[in-house]
């Protein structure tokens, strides 16, 4: 029997423009769930960590190339505002809501946690009691649910002035990526790198070229 992720298929096919780079993992996902249950907390991730690429620029969030995948997650928490202005038991609602979002984050951190075990993330041995379609299920559920709030929180709360530009020393490795693919340009003498050239004079397609670079880092296969 298929497994779709509806709340997820339907954000994707109603905003393409926030939503369309989680498409390949939830596809994934909902494969996995049925035909290869064990390897459903590798997809799981895969997934989370896409939506952390989306979210965080959005709520201008600038994450390291350092940050684990607990800390990203946490951060992103921290810049969503779930508060209801206005509403007379606000202070209730918000103690409320940040109990409840204390709990949604400890989740994330348990699978985190799962993850990091060798061989759990891939499914592991064929001796193993791995995770069977029962887990894979609540899994998959997990994801749709609450992918699909944190999508809807991040773009109908988030400020204009939240957007941040990333900082040019933040991402070394993309730098690299780019500065090994183009030469260095000399100018009376002087030799500049490409990265740096593209960050200063044209920071909107440095955002773009580093945000497509990012989707490649997970896409990437996951070696065992």
């Amino acid at each position: 029997m298929p497994f779709t992720l509806q709340m997820l298929r339907t954000l994707i096919e109603a905003h393409p423009d926030r939503a369309s780079r989680l498409k390949v993992h939830v596809e994934a996902l909902e494969t996995t769930i049925v035909g290869e249950p064990a390897r459903c907390l590798e997809r799981v991730r895969a997934l989370f960590e896409a939506t952390h690429l989306t979210i965080g620029p959005h709520l201008g969030i600038v994450f390291l190339e350092s940050e684990d995948f607990p800390a990203r997650n946490s951060r992103v928490f921290k810049a969503l505002d779930f508060a209801l202005k206005g509403h007379p038991e606000e202070d209730k609602i918000d103690k409320a809501i940040k109990k409840l979002v204390g709990s949604i984050n400890g989740t994330i951190g348990a699978l985190a946690e799962l993850s990091n075990i060798p061989g759990i993330r891939h499914g592991g041995s064929l001796d193993w009691n791995t995770l069977e379609r029962q887990h894979a299920y609540m899994l998959g559920g997990l994801c749709d649910t609450l992918i699909s709030f944190l999508f809807d929180i991040a773009w109908g709360r988030a400020s204009d002035d939240t957007m941040l530009e990333s900082r040019y020393e933040d991402w070394d490795l993309f730098n690299a990526s780019i500065d090994d693919e183009y030469d260095e340009v000399e100018i009376v003498g002087s030799l500049f790198l490409p990265s740096k050239i593209l960050y200063t004079l044209d920071p909107i397609q440095y955002e773009a070229a580093k945000e497509e670079w990012q989707t490649e880092q997970v896409n990437q296969p996951i070696e065992s």
